[in-house]
């Protein structure tokens, strides 16, 4: 247990009147405890779970993520510089992850990506880690591993749990507290690596807000955040979608419509095939189609700084038609 750590469950529980939220600099100090030293279970549980009771504030989340950054700053760095930093933590429950293929599209065009995630076993839902082993693509489990990738490859996925393992653990609080916590919104804001450009995919209305201010106030060189499909970095080509982005300093949003092109959502096919096959070529895949087209545009248009809707959607088709087609087989089913 740690002494120095209970101020914050009491700043935090004080009762309706007398509790309050953290400041940033009490954030970053409880997160520092939480990662380098011995915080007991039952702490960090009634921490994050008095916070999410709340939701976490913007000046928490900087705390939060600042803490963390510099945890993992300590640890080491990667030799390859990375252009773009892609959280994946939701999973994908009534679709397929299109977006992956935007982000194999993006690493084949020469842009050095790395994706890191969580996967909450026992839960109906696909994850990255799982499509990746499925198409028989490398999971970086250290450091020297996603360097041996984007040399290769230009993409490389490492999990939560090989980045650092307590975050791992606090992620997996959710099997004991029934609830995810806060530290869902730290892993996507995070940067391991020190990305020049991240996507965040936030399922709530208001977390986008809450990422893009918090990016501002960071400091962070370009951000792109949205509500995606389940939660990830998708668009979903149903729905009328608001980009939020900062860069050079400056945050914006804009809003995109819905995808004007046909196309049917699959729901509940899982087959991990119709994936492989609209990479390949092979067959058109309606929906797969325009959730790819449209992501694809979308976070190309930050890493190459391109603003109209059509322009990055021209960008998008560029990119699509000079893809590998025979960098991705299935190997195996889920």
């Amino acid at each position: 247990m740690s002494q120095a750590f209970t101020q914050f469950v009491k700043i935090l529980g004080r009762g309706r009147k007398g509790a309050r939220s953290l400041t940033e600099q009490e954030a970053e100090q409880a997160m520092w405890l939480i990662l380098t030293e011995t915080v007991a279970p039952e702490q960090i549980g009634a921490f994050w779970m008095l916070i999410r009771i709340r939701e976490e504030t913007v000046d928490e989340t900087v705390g939060f993520t600042r803490a963390t950054r510099r945890f993992l700053a300590e640890r080491g760095g990667i030799e390859h510089k990375v252009q773009l930093d892609w959280p994946s933590y939701a999973g994908k429950r009534n679709e397929l992850p299109w977006f992956l293929l935007a982000a194999l599209a993006l690493a084949n065009d020469g842009v050095k990506t790395v994706m890191h995630g969580h996967s909450f076993r026992g839960e109906e839902r696909i994850y990255v880690d799982q499509v990746l082993k499925a198409f028989n693509w490398p999971l970086c489990q250290t450091r020297s591993e996603v360097d041996e990738q984007l040399e290769l490859r230009n993409f490389a996925y490492i999990a939560l749990a090989n980045i650092d393992a307590k975050l791992s653990d606090m992620m997996d609080l959710k099997y004991v507290l029934g609830l995810r916590s806060p530290v869902n919104t730290v892993v996507r804001m995070m940067n391991p690596f020190g990305g020049e450009h991240s996507v965040h995919g936030v399922f709530h209305k208001g977390y986008d807000d809450l990422h893009l201010e918090a990016t501002g106030q960071l400091g962070d060189p370009s951000v792109l955040v949205f509500r995606g499909g389940n939660g990830e970095a998708e668009v979903n080509p149903e729905r009328d979608v608001v980009l939020g982005k900062h860069q050079q300093g400056v945050s914006s949003w804009t809003s995109w419509p819905k995808a004007e092109r046909e196309h049917k959502r699959l729901k509940d096919n899982l087959d991990l095939a119709r994936l492989a096959e609209h990479w390949q070529g092979v067959s058109l895949d309606p929906f797969g189609e325009q959730a790819v087209r449209q992501t694809l545009a979308s976070v190309a248009g930050l890493v190459f700084k391109v603003e109209s809707h059509e322009a990055c959607l021209s960008l998008a088709d560029t990119i699509w038609s000079k893809r590998d087609k025979s960098a991705l087989s299935l190997q195996e089913t889920l």
